[in-house]
C-alpha cells in the first residue's frame, strides 16, 4: 500500500512538472512589438553599444558581455526576462551615466530579443510581474 502511494506521488509530481513546462511562456511566444524594439535599439545605440558592441569599445578597454549572439543566448537560456530586466535596470550602465526607467528597460530588452531573432508580436513587453515568468529560449 505504501509503495502504491509513493508511486502515485511520483506520477503526480511528474505530470504537474510536465504540465507547468508545457504552459511555460517563453521568448518564442512573441512577447514584444516591432515598435518597442525600435525604441530599444535607440537606447542600445546611445547607452549600451559603447561597452557591449566589441566594434565600438574604446581601444584598450575590456568589452562588456555581448548582448547578441550564441554566447548571450547560452548564458541566458532557461532564465527569465524578469531576471534580465532587473539586472539591466539595477546595474546598467555600470558607470551610472544614465538611469533607465522601467519602460526604457523593457524597450531595451525588446531590442535584445529582436537582435537575437526572437519573434515579435502584437503586445508590448512590460517591466514587472508579467515578464517575471517568461523564459528566455535559444
Amino acid at each position: 500500500m505504501r509503495s502504491l502511494f509513493v508511486c502515485a506521488l511520483v506520477v503526480l509530481t511528474a505530470v504537474t512538472t510536465a504540465r507547468a513546462s508545457f504552459f511555460q511562456k517563453t521568448t518564442q511566444d512573441k512577447v514584444y512589438t516591432k515598435a518597442q524594439a525600435a525604441r530599444g535599439e535607440k537606447q542600445y545605440t546611445t547607452v549600451c553599444a559603447t561597452c557591449h558592441d566589441p566594434a565600438k569599445v574604446t581601444a584598450g578597454k575590456k568589452p562588456a558581455p555581448e548582448l547578441v549572439g550564441d554566447k548571450f543566448l547560452s548564458t541566458w537560456d532557461g532564465r527569465t526576462l524578469g531576471e534580465l530586466q532587473d539586472q539591466i535596470l539595477t546595474t546598467m550602465p555600470n558607470d551610472g551615466s544614465v538611469v533607465l526607467t522601467e519602460d526604457q528597460t523593457a524597450d531595451l530588452v525588446a531590442y535584445i530579443l529582436q537582435a537575437n531573432k526572437q519573434p515579435e508580436g502584437m503586445a508590448e513587453l512590460k517591466y514587472g510581474a508579467s515578464s517575471k515568468d517568461v523564459v528566455i529560449k535559444k
